[in-house]
């Protein structure tokens, strides 16, 4: 055990000189809605649930360079009922979690965000908590850039891995990105 902390330690150490040499720390705020599919990994009476997934994002310590941005992040997830198979509906459920979120931009117009995280989900109509694992793809479009802030149009593809579920989701969004210690521009 005491390998693996020197070893992230050394990792940190090294990685740490990169990122005070990046252009700015940031935070971020993304919001999006998507289609949420869960398929069953078990015989079930509903093969596969559709429901409306709502995600929030906060990014609370964030730094970019000129092609690569890094951040930690809380996110939140809001999943609906789904739609009704006869006279069974599943339930819905809210997650929140934490999520490593990285993205490389191949021109000013457009980057490709990755990001990976673990959630605690909480159905809505019972008391049961369970644990989840998350990886999202994303396209970024900028739609504006200011000194100050980024802001992109999104498209969210995501695997949402459940003991009992694994989950599709695609939608669409927007991230803004706030650089708090940058000069204003005139």
């Amino acid at each position: 055990m005491n390998r693996w902390i020197t070893a992230f330690l050394l990792l940190l150490l090294t990685c740490s000189s990169s990122l005070i040499a990046a252009e700015g720390q940031y935070y971020s705020l993304a919001v999006s809605d998507s289609y949420y599919l869960g398929i069953s990994h078990f015989e079930d009476e509903i093969p596969a649930r559709s429901s409306n997934a709502f995600n929030v994002t906060v990014g609370f310590l964030g730094y970019k360079a000129k092609t690569w941005d890094l951040a930690t992040q809380i996110h939140l997830l809001f999943v609906s009922d789904s739609l009704p198979f006869g006279l069974y509906r599943a339930r819905g459920f809210n997650s929140i979690g934490l999520s490593l979120q990285g993205s490389y931009a191949f021109s000013p117009f457009f980057s490709l965000s990755a990001q990976v995280g673990s959630e605690v989900n909480f159905y809505n109509m019972i008391k049961e908590a369970f644990a989840s694992f998350s990886f999202s793809i994303a396209p970024q479009f900028t739609l504006l850039e200011k000194k100050e802030y980024l802001l992109y149009a999104t498209i969210p593809i995501s695997v949402h891995l459940r003991k009992e579920i694994t989950a599709l989701q695609a939608g669409f969004g927007l991230r803004y990105v706030l650089f708090p210690f940058v000069q204003k521009e005139e």
